[in-house]
């Protein structure tokens, strides 16, 4: 428990960071925190996953062709994370 003081000074700087950040604290609000399911690392995890098989049966040529692939979903990704912003 925080003392009366503390309660206080805390309930204003609650108050301030509501009023020059709304986007923020309505996210804490939330409790989700803004955190973002991890879209990058799920695909490079399934690349990473898939380049043996791909490369087993269908040679070195399917295994450039999934390094292509999951490249350029990751450029993606990026693009639409930044254009968001």
């Amino acid at each position: 428990m925080l003392e009366e003081q503390d309660s206080r000074v805390l309930a204003d700087i609650e108050r301030r960071l509501c009023s020059t950040d709304p986007a923020f604290a309505r996210r804490m609000r939330s409790g989700t925190g803004g955190r973002a399911f991890p879209t990058l690392s799920v695909v490079c995890v399934l690349a990473f996953l898939a380049l043996p098989f791909v490369g087993l049966f269908l040679g070195p040529r399917g295994a450039l062709l999934v390094l292509d692939a999951a490249a350029i979903l990751v450029m993606v990704i990026l693009a639409v994370r930044f254009t968001r912003r």
